[in-house]
């Protein structure tokens, strides 16, 4: 018996890992990136990031060179921005005597352009240094080191770094930098105050009236059962909102996601699924001109379309409420707001003048009231 008891007590230690989430410690792949590896190992996470970038660094001071790596980390920041990758920087802004580059954080052109295309650029509060060298990607990967974005650090110097694949870890140190304060935050108040929302969407939205009066658009694409063209331009008509301007990009992947495409297609499904609706867009109704800058993303701009407009209330651009409502529905209720802008009532309307009104079938009025 006593035999039996040692051996399972020296099964369990064997079997139980060093190291347990309760004792801090999590599962995760680790590989070594130090020195001249650092550089195409980020780069490479970049390019490939496609919901986030959060970066967290001591030094981040572009070269005068535009080849030098750093410069082509930056650039690899602006092609992230204009796939539709959300990227936050942290930088130190305590300066003394060591902190020589302090005084230039996020200043320059760089920066400038990193801005222009929607990266939010947190300078920390000067009543303490910051001192990382950390990036993490789509809350799963981080990176950290001795690294930090310098000219001696990518060129010259002998760096540690690591690059973890950890889940876990990484909304660790999501939160972590949630807690500091940025550069004129009352210390004892609530950190990350002055941080707004990315793009936040209106509460009215302005949709042209040559949308529903005009055969050519929304009443084709319902005769021709061009649901996800249709949803699709809705879906682009709230980012421009979003994000005041004509011409922005896309993430051919985030609108799969708000168009509520089946997610056990392959990626390169979804962006094909995409890319068809945009042409459709493009060439059958002439409502974008559409570029295809990279594999992930698109450079979308809206054709300006004359005329009066009317308003719509911000839900019903949800993509959640576009895809459970039939295209019937949803219809209807652009007719509705679209009287209600002319001061009329839909009640005040048979099923076939609302038809012969809006260039469709009274079944559809009919069957979109129902």
């Amino acid at each position: 018996m006593k035999k039996f008891i040692l051996l399972l007590l020296l099964f369990c230690f064997i079997s139980t890992p060093l190291g347990t989430a309760q004792d801090g410690f999590h599962p995760a792949r680790v590989k070594d990136i130090s020195d001249r590896a650092y550089e195409k190992a980020v780069i490479q996470l970049l390019d490939n990031a496609k919901e986030s970038i959060t970066i967290s660094m001591y030094i981040m001071k572009p070269a005068a060179d535009a080849r030098h790596p750093i410069n082509r980390l930056m650039k690899d920041l602006e092609e992230a921005l204009e796939r539709g990758v959300e990227v936050k920087i942290y930088i130190n802004t305590k300066i003394d005597e060591s902190d020589r580059f302090a005084a230039e954080a996020g200043k320059g052109e760089a920066f400038d352009t990193l801005r222009e295309k929607g990266a939010q650029i947190c300078p920390v509060t000067s009543r303490y240094r910051l001192h990382d060298k950390m990036i993490i990607v789509d809350s799963r990967y981080v990176v950290i080191g001795s690294t930090n974005w310098s000219v001696t650090a990518l060129s010259d110097n002998f760096e540690s770094s690591v690059l973890i694949d950890s889940s876990v870890l990484a909304e660790q140190r999501l939160e972590r930098m949630k807690s500091i304060h940025l550069k004129g935050e009352d210390l004892r108040g609530p950190p990350q105050i002055s941080i707004k929302k990315t793009y936040p969407l209106p509460e009215l939205i302005e949709l042209p009236m040559a949308l529903m009066n005009n055969k050519g658009y929304f009443p084709r694409m319902l005769s021709k059962q061009d649901n996800r063209a249709m949803d699709l331009y809705l879906l682009l008509i709230a980012e421009s909102h979003r994000r005041g301007a004509k011409e922005f990009y896309v993430s051919l992947e985030k609108l799969a996601g708000r168009l509520n495409l089946p997610q056990d297609w392959s990626a390169t499904a979804l962006r094909r699924q995409v890319i068809k609706s945009l042409r459709k867009l493009e060439s059958k109704y002439s409502l974008i001109d559409v570029q295809f800058k990279h594999t992930r993303a698109a450079k979308v701009k809206l054709i300006d379309i004359p005329g009066e407009t009317f308003l719509l209330k911000d839900d019903f651009f949800d993509p959640s409420f576009l895809y459970e409502q039939r295209q019937n529905s949803k219809f209807v209720l652009l007719i509705k707001a679209y009287l209600e802008a002319e001061g009329k009532d839909i009640a005040d309307f048979s099923h076939t003048e609302l038809g012969r009104m809006f260039y469709v079938d009274r079944t559809t009025i009919w069957e979109g009231l129902r």
